[in-house]
């Protein structure tokens, strides 16, 4: 029987990683999109066409790609931004298709930790998706404290970002992430529950405008 799968997604700085780890638990398989997303920008194929469009100022001493010079050139422009979605697409595609189908026969249930879970159209059945989302001057925060960036760089990640990807709100169910961290986590947990509860041959995926939590 193949483990059900939970998608969380939702812009940068949403809580993502604190829903997706608290509904994994200690029985389910998380799988992070973006620590994927960084083995990819490092395999020599990849390297290659990042180089190609993007030229050697964004590789480190070492010769691997600088995910920081990187970010600098396309988080002030859409269409750089878009340029390199399109470069990794099928690298980053292919890499979390493989991952889920290698852990689905064997594990309880996946949380798959992805953006941009609906621009790449997976072919693989899910079970349920997830929106996290927070205020703007809350990701705004945390952005700039996580990354270490400054204010203006931060806001313009995240308007450059919610500027290409609208289709957040197809989501099944929202977490808002703004509250205190036990309170997110047990919310994360309830959702999980549910979704996990339906039945195997009752499982028709109704995209709505999402139950929020």
């Amino acid at each position: 029987m193949r483990a059900q799968v939970i998608v969380v997604t939702g812009g940068i700085a949403s809580g993502k990683s604190t829903v997706s780890k608290a509904m994994a638990g200690k029985d389910g398989v998380w799988i992070d999109c973006d620590v994927i997303a960084h083995e990819v920008l490092n395999k020599s194929d990849a390297i290659a066409r990042i180089v190609r469009v993007f030229g050697k100022r964004v590789l480190t001493p070492q010769r691997r790609i600088s995910r920081k010079k990187l970010g600098r050139i396309v988080f002030s422009d859409r269409r750089e931004l878009e340029k390199l979605n399109g470069l990794i697409k099928p690298f980053l595609k292919r890499r979390i298709t493989d991952e889920v189908m290698s852990v689905r026969s064997s594990s309880a249930y996946i949380v798959l930790d992805a953006v941009l879970f609906f621009q790449y159209k997976f072919r693989f059945k899910v079970d349920g998706v997830v929106w996290t989302t927070a205020p703007f001057e809350v990701r705004l925060e945390r952005l700039m404290r996580r990354d270490g960036i400054s204010r203006d760089e931060a806001a313009a990640r995240i308007v450059l970002q919610e500027n290409l990807v609208d289709d957040w709100k197809r989501a099944d169910y929202i977490i808002n992430t703004d509250r205190p961290i036990d309170r997110v986590e047990r919310d994360a947990v309830r959702v999980r529950d549910e979704i996990l509860s339906r039945s195997l041959h009752s499982r028709k995926r109704k995209i709505t405008n999402g139950r929020r939590w």
